[in-house]
């Protein structure tokens, strides 16, 4: 039996022997095995497209520059993402396979459910749909590694509904707080807490920063981690002793991390934000090329006057998209304002319907916005089903950061190589 043991360790070792060893014939040149966890190696070539993804996300712009910036949070990502699929292994070989369908359908909806866009995305980045598929992949399978491993815990969570619901009736004339957080690890993280502190800024998004970088479980909801009252609020932020209100961002150490908590909605004694008003916005992009950027703007601002003289609403926008003899791309917004970035927010905010907004310019490309619908945000009765799924969420969050943690210490992990 032990010889048996002795001869399986030394296959094994003669495996990850091989793989180091032949990784630059069997990756080429250019790349090479970086990290290998628990037996899945993680190469040059993922690193750099993972980190590209997070660039994208924090710069938004197309010609990236200075990807070795992104490398360490992109190589945390991808081994957390190795421990997710080691674990899900473990549980069925081929749960990977099981989960693909939706994992397309969860990618395809990031691009509005547009094949075209994605294979648009694809080629100008060079980065293949497998490799955009890893992340929706990894979010799936550590769902059913959760409820796998905590079952009792969910199952006593679900009983408890009735009780969270008189709490959250009780808090209804409370001042409340919606926060969205950013987690990175602290460590070597310098320049990237920079770049995040800089877009953010710059105006951009909090949300869809967090979705793309954040090592928190709370990426897969866009960094929302739901509603807090003054006494819930994260002990630095109390701390402060400040009044905290709408748009505020703070940034703190939290043992190895760094945490980013954006208050995305103040509820004054629970009465609604105007806020949370849901806007419908047709954004309008439109290429600068070799034009003043003012020109360029004056020049499509004068074409959607134009055409708004005899139109009153923006589905005739759709003309403009078929016809495409400005070469503009059109975008429907449907979200509530407190989800946009401050950049649109301000932009859209002292327009009136069907009016032209100021333009933001990224890159080669200007945006100009028109404001075609306003609802105003009610409060609405209590969705049995919304609450259980709200609370469940943010258990799903609190034993996530738990098992990931200890998955991390267990994990077979082995530094190759640096990447050069």
């Amino acid at each position: 039996m032990a010889i048996k043991h002795m001869h399986l360790k030394l296959l094994i070792f003669f495996i990850i022997f091989l793989a180091i060893n032949s990784s630059k014939y069997l990756y080429g040149e250019d790349n090479y095995i970086v990290t290998i966890v628990n037996k899945i190696p993680i190469t040059k070539v993922d690193v750099i497209n993972r980190a590209k993804l997070i660039a994208i996300s924090v710069e938004k712009n197309h010609n990236i520059k200075n990807l070795e910036n992104y490398y360490n949070q992109s190589l945390k990502i991808l081994i957390n993402e190795k421990i997710i699929f080691s674990a899900g292994n473990k549980i069925n070989e081929n749960l990977s396979s099981i989960i693909l369908e939706e994992a397309k359908k969860l990618l395809l909806a990031e691009f509005g459910n547009s094949k075209t866009k994605l294979n648009k995305f694809k080629k100008k980045y060079s980065i293949s749909e497998e490799i955009l598929l890893e992340k929706y992949k990894a979010q799936l399978i550590w769902r059913v590694v959760l409820r796998n491993k905590y079952k009792k815990q969910f199952l006593s969570i679900e009983k408890n509904i009735d009780k969270s619901l008189e709490e959250t009736k009780k808090r209804n004339n409370e001042d409340l707080f919606e926060l969205a957080e950013i987690v990175i690890y602290k460590k070597n993280n310098d320049i990237l807490l920079e770049k995040i502190t800089s877009a953010l800024k710059g105006g951009a998004s909090f949300l869809d920063i967090a979705k793309q970088i954040s090592i928190s479980s709370s990426s897969k909801f866009n960094g929302k981690i739901g509603w807090s009252n003054f006494e819930d609020l994260p002990k630095f932020i109390k701390g402060k002793k400040i009044i905290v209100n709408e748009g505020d961002i703070f940034s703190f150490p939290e043992k190895d991390k760094i945490k980013i908590i954006k208050i995305l909605v103040k509820r004054l004694k629970g009465k609604l934000s105007d806020k949370e008003d849901m806007i419908l916005l047709a954004q309008v992009k439109f290429p600068i090329n070799f034009k003043k950027k003012d020109l360029a703007y004056e020049n499509i601002k004068r074409y959607l006057d134009n055409f708004f003289l005899s139109k009153s609403n923006c589905n005739s926008l759709k003309i403009l998209d078929k016809q495409n003899n400005k070469n503009i791309d059109l975008k429907v917004i449907r979200s509530r304002i407190a989800d946009l970035s401050p950049k649109i927010q301000n932009t859209i905010k002292t327009i009136n319907f069907f009016e032209i907004s100021k333009p933001i310019f990224l890159g080669n490309n200007g945006y100009t916005f028109i404001k075609c619908d306003k609802k105003k945000a009610k409060l609405k009765d209590i969705n049995f089903k919304k609450l259980k799924e709200k609370i469940m969420n943010k258990y799903f969050l609190i034993y996530s950061e738990k098992l990931l943690e200890r998955l991390n210490n267990e994990a077979n992990i082995s530094i190759i190589e640096k990447i050069k």
